[in-house]
């Protein structure tokens, strides 16, 4: 998607890109203080979608329930997720849009929203790491109306993209690399097989 304005940030993790990649989904943004204070994020259904949803991780902030369509999910390499959203003076609200939809939706006063995550594997348990945020308009008064707030949300949504870039990278080196083949359980299934003493 051509975009009208975008943030896009980076970050160099130490976990592979299998883990970063997992990590995505696992990172924790319930209680996050800046990502609400910038973003609204843990209250997000209730402001653009009126649902009592609250995520408790970026996976599940980045899911249907909230609104957003899943554009692209490779795993290990990339993930991105698209929002439509009413955008005016008088009409905030989150479009619910079937995966299909969303490259095709053009319907005035709304706009449409990118998030994605790059992976790029740099040798050993490394991962170079980018968030990209892509916003487009779906008409010229709409993109004005963007034009003239981006001064200040531009700089938010920067700060936003910065802290997921940390929670993830903090998500991802604390937690192990998964197995080849694993479901991601690692040795907690079998912890009733273990004796004490």
């Amino acid at each position: 998607m051509d975009a009208d304005e975008s943030v896009s940030e980076h970050t160099l993790v130490s976990a592979g890109a299998g883990r970063t990649y997992a990590a995505i989904g696992e990172a924790d943004v319930s209680g996050d203080r800046l990502l609400g204070a910038l973003g609204g994020l843990t209250n997000l259904a209730e402001r653009l979608g009126g649902e009592a949803v609250r995520p408790r991780t970026l996976g599940e902030l980045l899911g249907p329930e909230l609104g957003f369509v899943t554009l692209r999910d490779e795993p290990g390499s990339a993930r991105e997720a698209g929002l439509v959203i009413r955008y005016s003076a008088f009409d905030r609200g989150v479009e619910r849009l079937e995966p299909g939809a969303f490259e095709a939706f053009s319907e005035p006063g709304h706009l449409k929203v990118v998030a994605g995550f790059t992976l790029e594997p740099q040798g050993g348990d490394r991962t170079f790491l980018t968030c990209d945020v892509r916003v487009r308009a779906t008409d010229d008064d709409t993109r004005s109306t963007l034009g003239s707030t981006w001064f200040f949300a531009g700089p938010a949504l920067r700060m936003l993209v910065r802290r997921l870039l940390q929670l993830v990278r903090t998500a991802a080196e604390s937690g192990p690399e998964p197995a080849e083949g694993s479901n991601g359980a690692g040795d907690h299934d079998d912890a009733e097989h273990l004796r004490a003493g």
